[in-house]
């Protein structure tokens, strides 16, 4: 049985691949067209599958699409039937653009005449986490924007069957709430969203929590949205009204503009809503399934800081390695083929591209002069990079496949010492160029990492943020100041060797060097690139930014002007 799945036509395209249960390709289509959330088809993704794997079109015995379009398309007509005025263009645009968006027709101009599997939107997402997690039995919560109707959803997942228990319908969303509310703050909504969550422990919720409340209507196990204050029936522009200004008693920012102290409140209080409510949500997954597992899905599965209160509501938490979108295409292919068959472990998120040695030496021969490397056997290079990263170089690691989802997981890269306070600056400003309140991640071998964090369980998916235990002889601070935000928490990605070998083995060396088996990780990219794909992407970034040293397989790069 092999299966195709594919997401599109919303924001983090992809496909991937599944023979018999097991996911073994998949990427999201932005790495390779580099639009950062990419909603397009993912034609490139798809071509470099059929040419991994040596297949092609006829080859595919089904293939998973993560939504139904039929539904979506009757959700969006009658949205727009409810505001026809204010929908009239729109909707002529919509009913155009319509038959381009055709999952058939596509497919069949690519040559596939087999089956098509259109599995529901937060049912895919619901099937991604609970297939990916180690659980028989859970509950599963999905939370995002919007899908066909739905943007909440709860189920009960008991070996192959995912049962429904309750669902939120649109308009009725904490996705599109967070969103506007990032669109308001003068960021770019289904991106930004990060930038909000690192902003809110600077500002103080109590300014503006009572207003945001003011939106909500709760019932027993529901919640529902004033839609006075938002416009996202009509509007594809501005998701926010003059009531919504009016409420909050604050102009919009833009982009360009300072950030105030208030526009830091209003993130704080942002947070707070939303962690209210999805902790409401979680207490009523709880009370209907009674179940002492979680699964989390949806693209809100990447708010970290929520993610971190669901324990001890339940004993054990999976958020997968891509919530949002990009991991529903794979989600569509474990739905559909655990209806008739026993499911598959699939907890490897490494299922992108990897390139040889003989690759990466072509990518150093055809780049500039200034160039420099050796190739080292594997314990000389991993003694070697760390005792750079012990002496504070910035070091970008290229290595085996590519990470699918948002978070780079030790294969494509950024590392640096979290020990010197002035690190995070360093790769804030001079490296990602991105604004300095922003927090990065620490990579820490699990064997020593609870004498520094508070943590329940392992994190191999750096989706959660938990707090940092504070050192007595220290002065009661973190030995970690640059993987620490303001509020003593951090985003902890656990490695252990069954996730990742090298990667473990270099932070084990770590270990060795410093007493500290933990280094800052952020992902390979610079500002406004997606995700370094190859060699020749991955040389490039050295030679433009203030990187020290490049690893790529067993290669260690650096420039060297003569």
């Amino acid at each position: 049985m092999i299966q195709l799945g594919i997401s599109a036509f919303y924001h983090d395209s992809a496909a991937c691949l599944v023979k018999d249960g097991k996911v073994v390709l998949g990427a999201e289509e932005e790495r390779f067209t580099k639009i950062k959330h990419d909603s397009s088809f993912p034609f490139e993704t798809i071509k470099w599958i059929f040419k991994e794997s040596k297949l092609s079109w006829k080859d595919i015995d089904e293939v998973c699409w993560y939504e139904n379009p039929d539904l979506k398309k009757d959700r969006v007509l009658k949205t727009f039937k409810k505001h026809f005025f204010k929908t009239y263009f729109t909707k002529r645009k919509f009913l155009k653009d319509w038959p381009n968006k055709d999952p058939k027709k596509i497919l069949e101009n690519l040559g596939y005449r087999g089956t098509i599997a259109y599995v529901d939107h937060h049912l895919s997402h619901a099937a991604f986490s609970y297939l990916t997690s180690p659980y028989k039995e859970t509950a599963v919560l999905t939370v995002d924007g919007v899908g066909e109707w739905e943007t909440t959803t709860i189920w009960h997942a008991n070996g192959n069957e995912i049962t429904k228990k309750i669902n939120i319908d649109f308009p009725n969303s904490l996705g599109m709430l967070y969103s506007t509310v990032t669109a308001f703050l003068g960021f770019k909504p289904n991106e930004g969203e990060y930038k909000v969550m690192g902003l809110a422990p600077y500002g103080n919720p109590e300014k503006y929590i009572s207003k945001l409340e003011k939106i909500f209507t709760n019932t027993t196990n529901k919640y529902f949205i004033n839609q006075k204050y938002f416009t996202w029936e009509y509007s594809d522009k501005i998701m926010f009204t003059r009531k919504f200004c009016r409420l909050l008693d604050l102009q919009p920012r833009l982009p360009e503009e300072e950030l105030t102290q208030d526009h830091k409140d209003l993130a704080a209080a942002l947070q707070k809503v939303y962690q209210k409510q999805f902790m409401k949500l979680v207490r009523t997954a709880k009370n209907i399934t009674n179940s002492k597992n979680l699964c989390i899905g949806g693209g809100c599965g990447y708010n970290g800081v929520a993610n971190g209160y669901v324990i001890p509501t339940f004993d054990s938490v999976h958020i997968p390695f891509a919530p949002s979108d990009a991991g529903s295409a794979i989600g569509a292919c474990l739905y559909s083929y655990t209806r008739k068959n026993r499911r598959k472990k699939n907890d490897n998120p490494f299922l992108g591209p990897k390139y040889s040695n003989a690759d990466i030496k072509k990518a150093i021969e055809n780049g500039p002069k200034q160039l420099r490397f050796i190739q080292l056997e594997e314990d000389k290079l991993i003694n070697r990079v760390a005792k750079l990263l012990e002496s504070q170089k910035i070091v970008a690691w290229f290595q085996g496949r590519m990470e699918f989802g948002a978070r780079a997981l030790g294969n494509r890269s950024i590392l640096a010492s979290a020990v010197n306070p002035n690190m995070r600056t360093k790769l804030n400003n001079v490296i990602k160029k991105r604004e300095g309140f922003r927090p990065f991640a620490p990579s820490a071998i699990i064997e020593t990492c609870r004498k520094f964090f508070t943590f329940k369980q392992d994190i191999p998916y750096m989706n959660q943020v938990i707090k940092a235990r504070r050192v007595a002889k220290l002065g009661n601070q973190s030995p970690f100041p640059s993987a620490v935000h303001i509020d003593f928490s951090a985003r902890l990605h656990t490695v252990t060797p069954e996730q990742n070998k090298l990667y473990h083995k270099l932070l084990t060396e770590m270990y060795r060097l410093t007493g500290y088996g933990l280094l800052l990780n952020t992902s390979f990219n610079l500002k406004d690139q997606t995700i370094t794909l190859n060699p020749t992407d991955a040389i490039e970034r050295l030679v433009s930014s203030e990187i020290d040293y490049l690893v790529m397989n067993n290669f260690l790069i650096w420039t060297q002007n003569d």
